[in-house]
């Protein structure tokens, strides 16, 4: 089944608030928190989150600087639990100016960047460049749209 027709069930009141402080303090998002300071003096944004969970009982927790559920916002971090565990986290980086999105990983959990592009993005149709920058901590794909 593909993933983005995978049913989401948004998850509210306290079951999210716990959710949401699980994923902030994880040592993934401390990370990427690091990594957003140092090289573009971003904060990692805790004021808009929403979490969800997909019918095959993955939970996700989505903060960013944005309220508009809608709208790209300039910063956002993304973590994925599966029975607890973190499976995925990501933070996203929208730069309006170039229309170059980063999307950031923890190395050791970066998916390649064909299925970042497509999953994350979801670029279909559209041709886009991906630049790779991999430390021993974080990789990060950069990619002009």
């Amino acid at each position: 089944m593909d993933d983005r027709s995978r049913h989401l069930t948004e998850l509210d009141g306290d079951e999210a608030d716990a959710l949401v402080e699980t994923a902030l303090e994880t040592e993934y998002v401390a990370r990427l928190e690091t990594y957003l300071a140092d090289e573009y003096g971003a904060d990692v944004p805790t004021e808009n989150s929403r979490a969800f969970e997909r019918d095959d009982g993955v939970r996700a927790v989505s903060v960013s600087d944005s309220p508009d559920a809608e709208a790209w916002p300039d910063v956002a971090i993304t973590v994925h639990f599966d029975d607890g565990d973190v499976v995925q986290a990501t933070a996203e980086r929208h730069d309006t100016a170039d229309g170059t999105v980063d999307l950031i990983f923890p190395a050791e959990s970066a998916p390649r960047p064909e299925a970042a592009v497509n999953d994350i993005i979801e670029s279909e149709g559209q041709t886009v460049t991906v630049t790779v920058d991999e430390s021993e901590d974080i990789t990060v794909y950069s990619i002009e749209l």
